[in-house]
């Protein structure tokens, strides 16, 4: 049993070694042919990313984004970033647990108006009084041996909604919106690849990595912009991109 333990976790190792060199590949001819003029920077919240590669929905399926970042990733990862589903069920199914932990990181902080050139534009929908919510998402068996976690999510909300839809702070979004019954409609809007340092201590694993944002909507109205950067010890589970 410990050779077997310790060959999965060489198994995982090596599987990620052969996912960020992949993927550094793509985004050095990304650089090369966009000159670095897309690297942009999200800086008010914890897992903001220093931009190196983006690309809206529409460009994505489109087949727009070819020879990009994104082409180097396998199927698996491109529904878990691009499917209109639950990433934490996704992650409660992958990990084979019956639930996904929650580890709230910030509830409740208020945006002020001096953040707002540094938000998502899609934020500045949701109209006045927004409440910004820092989560950590953890899955057993979804990164490895540790209890990294597996998700990094921010998300603002019309303070009004979050207070209708969020009663149990300290559960997932998903399980606040499945116990209520809520009918809702994801639209994925644009998938990122970038680097933040602090994530890199948080998921134990250097960047560059995955994220997306997405508006979930509720009787035809925007309730809240979700942003969600991904672990690279997914590939744990996901397998090679």
């Amino acid at each position: 049993m410990r050779a077997r333990a310790t060959f999965d976790r060489v198994v995982a190792t090596r599987a990620r070694c052969d996912v960020r060199g992949r993927v550094r590949g793509a985004v050095a001819r990304a650089r090369a042919t966009r000159g670095g003029e897309d690297v942009r920077r999200h800086v008010p919240w914890t897992g903001g990313l220093e931009i190196i590669f983006s690309a809206d929905e529409r460009d994505v399926l489109a087949g727009a984004s070819r020879g990009a970042p994104l082409d180097a990733l396998s199927a698996p990862w491109r529904l878990m970033l691009l499917s209109d589903g639950s990433v934490t069920r996704h992650l409660s199914v992958l990990g084979r647990s019956a639930r996904t932990e929650v580890e709230v990181v910030e509830s409740g902080a208020r945006r002020s108006d001096d953040d707002d050139d540094d938000v998502p534009e899609d934020v500045k929908r949701l109209g006045a009084g927004i409440l910004r919510r820092e989560v950590f998402l953890r899955a057993r068996g979804t990164t490895g041996a540790g209890e990294a976690p597996a998700v990094y999510a921010a998300s603002w909300w019309n303070e009004e909604a979050f207070r209708k839809f969020m009663p149990d702070e300290g559960a997932s979004m998903w399980a606040n919106l499945r116990n209520a019954n809520v009918e809702l409609h994801r639209e994925i809007r644009e998938v990122y690849l970038g680097k933040n340092e602090r994530l890199e201590e948080a998921f134990g694993e250097r960047g560059p990595f995955w994220a997306r944002h997405y508006i979930f909507w509720h009787d035809g109205a925007p309730i809240t912009v979700v942003y969600e950067v991904f672990n690279p010890a997914l590939s744990a589970v996901l397998g090679r991109p």
